[in-house]
């Protein structure tokens, strides 16, 4: 979808719709999956889903944001953190891949483009993995917020 993004009513009405359609997403591939999937909390843009995986009963949490003035919707899903000592250990080392495929799923009955994050990878220790040093873009702070680039500082070349 290529949305001419001209007035800020026809990106309301864009986005609105774009929710409805996401939300019959979740139930519809969540059911072909056997996983449970409830809509915990929504306001604006925003909307947090609950999962529930039908094969290990692992609950999840998924965030989803439609960004203003753009086509992109921002999202990640990750594991809820347990209160019990002994499940929350398991969940910290779990190598459980359901959602990052629930996600995969979602984007593609979505019909969702990939867009690559880029991240500066800092290696500060010889043999650990410095990932919370990182930082993300190639200069992305330097330029400060979206809405003061300049279109050749974020246009996409083809």
């Amino acid at each position: 979808d290529n949305l001419p993004l001209s007035s800020s009513s026809e990106t309301d009405e864009y986005y609105k719709s774009q929710m409805d359609q996401l939300i019959l997403a979740l139930q519809t591939t969540s059911r072909k999956n056997g996983d449970e999937v409830q809509i915990s909390y929504q306001e604006g843009r925003y909307l947090r889903a609950l999962f529930k995986d039908g094969k290990s009963n692992e609950v999840s949490i998924g965030e989803f944001y439609f960004t203003p003035n753009d086509t992109t919707v921002q999202f990640r899903i990750g594991s809820a953190k347990s209160s019990s000592p002994s499940s929350a250990a398991g969940s910290l080392f779990s190598k459980s891949t359901s959602n990052a495929e629930r996600s995969e799923r979602l984007r593609k009955s979505m019909n969702y483009l990939k867009v690559p994050v880029l991240r500066n990878r800092k290696r500060t220790f010889l043999f650990v993995e410095s990932d919370d040093l990182d930082g993300f873009g190639p200069g992305s702070a330097a330029l400060g917020p979206p809405e003061e680039m300049s279109p050749g500082e974020y246009a996409l070349e083809g």
